[in-house]
């Protein structure tokens, strides 16, 4: 779909089309996964802008049209008030940048009502239990004891994903030279959300077996500082990195041959992670910063194993007398 941009629409601008700007405004995450939902986010506004017609402009978008296109999705395609909310919510980050960049004087977005969303994750977790099983299941030799190369890699990318509570994407992009230290301790410097670079520390633990992996593949792999942490193998004299689809399926494979038959994917590994830090008397503040989580609202949402301690915490309320206590005799 292409929208004018003339003079008589919009202030003069080298950006002439829709396309380029939709490119630019899309070029401003990192995430693939977050692109991918603006791209289909926002095109299905313009195709209901396109179908409402008289369009000159993005500036000729008001209130009145971000209702309606609301009162579309809700009451004609019947959406969920979850797919609503976030369409609403990209067209209005699309527009901010529209504000920014000096083409619209307005969000139209801004004042429309869009449907309330309660803070819920659907995330199974596991218990330590299953994690241990899991684990169990990595073969790390060959028979003859020679290294597995693909039992160590699983063994090192599910100890990180479960003791450091990285995102599937956190992992893939991890660089050789992200794996380090200064006064502090060990760490890994991670690209989270928005493409932010944290220090996430790690434990002894986490460190041997990450140096472990290292010393094991440096055998086979010349890593420079670029190179990705996590390989899959070489490819055209580059150390490849693992996809999106490794690291399902290790996580896949491992849980079935430990028996879980719950729902569980790799996201599992966080509320996990979370649970364990709950269990161990880890506050809700330092559960959310461990996690980054800038809400720890969310966090909470994440530990499912608090529901686990209801039933102690409800036979804790009593107002009856301690036994001993009620077998002393009143004085008459």
């Amino acid at each position: 779909m292409h929208i004018d941009y003339s003079k008589d629409s919009l202030p003069s601008k080298n950006l002439s089309k829709l396309d380029d700007l939709f490119a630019d405004f899309l070029l401003r995450s990192r995430s693939q996964n977050t692109r991918d939902a603006y791209k289909r986010d926002l095109k299905h506004f313009f195709n209901f802008l396109r179908a409402v017609g008289g369009f000159r402009g993005l500036r000729d978008v008001s209130q009145r049209h971000i209702a309606r296109y609301r009162d579309t999705m809700s009451e004609v395609e019947l959406l969920s008030n979850t797919t609503v909310a976030r369409r609403l919510s990209s067209v209005k980050r699309f527009f901010d940048f529209l504000m920014e960049r000096e083409i619209c004087v307005k969000n139209p977005v801004q004042g429309v009502s869009r449907p309330k969303i309660p803070l819920q994750v659907k995330t199974n977790d596991l218990s330590n239990e299953e994690v241990r099983e899991m684990m169990s299941h990595i073969k790390q030799h060959n028979k003859n004891g020679s290294h597995n190369y693909s039992g160590v890699l699983h063994h090192t990318v599910l100890t990180v994903m479960f003791h450091v509570l990285l995102r599937k994407s956190e992992v893939l992009n991890l660089n050789f030279e992200d794996y380090t230290s200064d006064n502090v301790g060990t760490y890994l410097h991670v690209t989270s959300k928005g493409g932010r670079k944290e220090k996430v520390y790690i434990s002894e633990h986490v460190a041997g077996v990450i140096d472990r992996y290292l010393e094991i593949f440096s055998k086979r792999f010349e890593f420079s500082s670029l190179d990705a942490l996590f390989t899959a193998g070489v490819n055209v004299g580059h150390i490849k990195r693992l996809n999106r689809n490794s690291i399902d399926l290790i996580f896949k494979k491992y849980s079935k041959l430990a028996g879980i038959t719950h729902k569980v994917s790799p996201h599992s590994s966080r509320a996990t992670g979370i649970g364990n830090m709950y269990e161990h008397g880890a506050s809700l503040e330092d559960q959310a910063t461990y996690a980054r989580h800038s809400d720890p609202r969310m966090t909470f949402q994440y530990n499912k194993r608090r529901k686990e301690k209801l039933g102690h915490i409800s036979s804790i309320v009593t107002y009856e007398l301690p036994e001993e206590e009620s077998s002393i005799e009143q004085p008459s």
